[in-house]
């Protein structure tokens, strides 16, 4: 009978133990429980698609405020926020940078129809896509 030698057994090999006070996700949203037609995480990423909450009627060369009845707490990086593929088509643009530096409870965009046609974005319709990134920020 022959003995092999194994090795030494790692007993005292521990995985460090994460403060409470700095948690592993730098971000957290807050989305609103009081909307109709509620924001949708996509699975497997730190990305919401943001549904109109009412008729929204924009005329030329006019803009509109909106809460996305979205918030965010970050600890670090930034939210760009996008109009949706049908509202950029019919020449909407978002005013302000398109996103979001600082915590808040709601996130507003300012939407400017920079087009010679009155735009309309039905209730229930997909309005922008907000998500979190830790790449740097964009020069303003």
């Amino acid at each position: 009978m022959s003995r092999r030698f194994i090795g030494p057994l790692h007993k005292f090999i521990t995985k460090p133990a994460h403060s409470k006070n700095f948690p592993i996700n730098p971000v957290e949203w807050l989305p609103s429980k009081e909307v109709a037609h509620k924001p949708y995480k996509q699975p497997g990423s730190q990305r919401w698609e943001i549904f109109a909450q009412r008729a929204i009627t924009i005329e030329p060369k006019e803009t509109v405020t909106l809460e996305l009845g979205l918030g965010v707490r970050m600890r670090k990086g930034w939210c760009p926020v996008s109009l949706g593929q049908g509202i950029q088509a019919s020449g909407c643009i978002l005013q302000g940078g398109g996103g979001v530096f600082e915590n808040t409870e709601d996130i507003v965009v300012t939407i400017l129809n920079d087009s010679d046609s009155v735009v309309v974005i039905n209730e229930g319709d997909p309005l922008c896509l907000v998500a979190h990134t830790q790449r740097s920020r964009p020069v303003s």
